[in-house]
């Protein structure tokens, strides 16, 4: 029995070892908002014309050299799914979703009386942060006639949690605007800011980036892991 308690005491230091040491690090380092500062790309788009990545009807604009990442496509759930890795480490860097869907005559715009030209398309960016895998969406009602399309308007923005696991999102923020400022228009921009909070044990303390997170105690001596994540695209038709 007693090595029993000599061990658990022994876990309980280690852990309070590592979170101090992290704390420390914590106050030491910047931190870093982008999952993207993680990857070992060769080489960064420098110029003022970002490359672009096709999803299904859409694009977004990366600022990576896309020579230098490897590109995976399927498709789950409804949604055209594109998943980035670096091509020299293989490491995931992002990922883009795009879903289109028909929309009900009761969801259109009153000028906008041909159903069958309307649709709805929820389009996603990804990151993950260890076991955290989280999303942000914007849905938008998209107007197609022959080789002409324009986004009607912008319906959400919303942060979703997208794995399972003892973790949870919190205080979520998410706009989108057009970038020319008004309707109807060809591009949008989505930003979101939210944090990951995610229970610390010896086993979870490197989980989270150790550059970018934060350790709240509570009493009882529960700990917590609090990583504040960022996401930021912009999607265009053409």
């Amino acid at each position: 029995m007693k090595k029993i308690i000599y061990l658990l005491i022994l876990i309980a230091l280690a852990l309070l070892i590592v979170i101090a040491y992290d704390l420390a690090d914590v106050h030491s380092q910047k931190t870093s908002t982008d999952v993207n500062t993680e990857n070992t790309l060769a080489k960064e788009v420098k110029t003022a014309n970002e490359n672009k990545i096709k999803l299904k009807d859409v694009y977004t604009n990366v600022p990576y050299d896309i020579s230098q990442v490897n590109i995976s496509r399927t498709e789950s759930g409804g949604f055209s799914r594109v998943e980035v890795f670096d091509k020299n480490t293989g490491k995931f860097i992002e990922a883009y979703g795009e879903k289109a869907e028909p929309v009900s005559k009761s969801d259109i715009l009153d000028k906008l009386n041909d159903i069958s030209k309307i649709s709805k398309l929820t389009i996603y960016k990804e990151r993950i942060d260890g076991s955290a895998v989280t999303r942000l969406y914007t849905v938008l009602t998209v107007y197609s006639d022959g080789s002409l399309r324009q986004i009607e308007s912008i319906d959400k923005a919303y942060w979703e949690k997208a794995s399972d696991g003892d973790w949870k999102l919190e205080n979520p923020h998410a706009s989108a605007i057009s970038t020319i400022g008004s309707f109807p228009t060809t591009e949008i921009e989505t930003s979101g800011i939210a944090t990951i909070k995610m229970k610390a044990t010896i086993f979870t303390v490197g989980l989270l980036d150790s550059s970018a997170r934060s350790v709240l105690s509570i009493p009882g001596s529960t700990y917590y892991l609090r990583k504040i994540v960022e996401l930021g695209y912009r999607y265009s038709l053409y």
